[in-house]
């Protein structure tokens, strides 16, 4: 859905500002109803995502992308917070659609009903709800459909986690339910994003459950981790509390074949965009919206705003049923730029050592030669 435009030069030059320039993502998450997103870098390149997913549902104009994109990028640089941001970008959406149908008075009643009713029609009525998953599923999910809980997992190994826990005496350190299949949708592009990125959520707040190991552990760099600085908490809880060395291997035997299921690909932000009449059809009606005194902006982006966070379904998908996007991770971005930084570093390091061997063998030669024609000359 959104490759052609991920493909776009001026999109790959704002993706990259977003992930180096602090302008673009060292803002205020104050306001922010989902502000228990951890990372300003990744907030910046959901709302990014978020905004290319609106245009492409409810504009889809090749001739205004290029004025869509630079408005965009001038809302990152102008605004302090990324509420004002995401505000910013629902008011942007609803100018395009001004500037599209070349309205002169936004206060006449039918050029309102022409905006409203193609917010309503493309992103409501024909629009979709999102469910985030791990991208290690992705090439089984398009080539078999979906089907909620029906897919390899550890959920049977992982029941037996919380008995240990509470043999020790400790709460219950899963939150999962596995005997429930279902599975959640939104229709918040934004925390599709979220969901897919710390998928499964239940064992990434396993390993960084602060109830348990306490506020001091160190959850923002987590994806970048590896699986000793994943365990470093968990570890060191089981010690503290003496687990015994059989616990503790059924544990981390267990959370090493996760990470190890999890980081067999790489990751990418992978949603599952499904029709929203096919999950939902109890929708707010555009009559609503219509018959609304309000500023035309003020009334988009209500329109825009998530009014769904968790719709609970537990039926089969087929794959001509749903769609599947694909986006660049943040943290995979990250995790290659430490693999490069470091073979540079080996590389330097062999490099000086072979120069200096090279110096040594030239001064041990230069020795030699010295030496005969001191004997000759002798």
């Amino acid at each position: 859905m959104l490759k052609e435009y991920l493909n776009r030069l001026d999109v790959l030059k704002i993706i990259k500002e977003i992930e180096t320039n602090d302008k673009y993502f060292n803002k205020s998450t104050n306001n922010l109803s989902n502000s228990f997103i951890c990372i300003s870098n990744e907030i910046a390149l959901f709302i990014f995502y978020d905004a290319l997913y609106k245009y492409k549902i409810i504009i889809d104009d090749d001739i205004l992308l290029e004025d869509y994109l630079n408005q965009v990028d001038k809302l990152y640089k102008k605004f302090d917070s990324f509420e004002e941001v995401k505000y910013g970008i629902n008011r942007l959406i609803c100018k395009m659609l001004i500037n599209k149908y070349d309205v002169k008075d936004i206060n006449d009643n039918l050029y309102k009903e022409i905006i409203i009713s193609r917010v309503y029609d493309r992103y409501i009525l024909d629009g979709y709800f999102i469910h985030g998953f791990h991208s290690t599923y992705i090439d089984d999910i398009k080539r078999n459909g979906f089907k909620p809980g029906e897919y390899f997992n550890y959920y049977d190994r992982f029941d037996k986690v919380n008995e240990i826990f509470l043999k020790y005496n400790q709460s219950p350190i899963i939150d999962k339910d596995f005997s429930n299949k279902n599975i959640y949708f939104t229709d918040d592009f934004i925390m599709g994003c979220y969901y897919s990125n710390y998928a499964p959520l239940f064992f990434y707040k396993f390993l960084f459950n602060e109830i348990s190991y306490g506020k001091r552990i160190r959850k923002d760099n987590c994806l970048l981790s590896d699986y000793d600085t994943l365990t470093r908490h968990l570890k060191r809880f089981m010690n503290n509390n003496s687990f015994n060395e059989i616990d503790k291997k059924y544990i981390l035997d267990l959370v090493e074949d996760e990470y190890k299921l999890l980081n067999r690909n790489k990751n990418y932000i992978s949603l599952l965009l499904v029709k929203r009449n096919k999950i939902f059809n109890k929708e707010i009606k555009v009559d609503e919206y219509l018959k609304d005194k309000k500023d035309i902006y003020e009334i988009v982006d209500r329109m825009l705003n998530s009014k769904y966070s968790n719709l609970e379904y537990d039926e089969y998908l087929s794959c001509d049923e749903f769609e599947v996007v694909r986006l660049d991770n943040y943290h995979e971005e990250e995790k290659e730029k430490k693999v490069e930084v470091k073979e540079v570093d080996i590389n330097d390091k062999h490099g000086s050592v072979s120069i200096l061997l090279l110096l040594g063998c030239l001064l041990i030669s230069l020795g030699v030669i010295i030496s005969i024609f001191s004997v000759l000359g002798g």
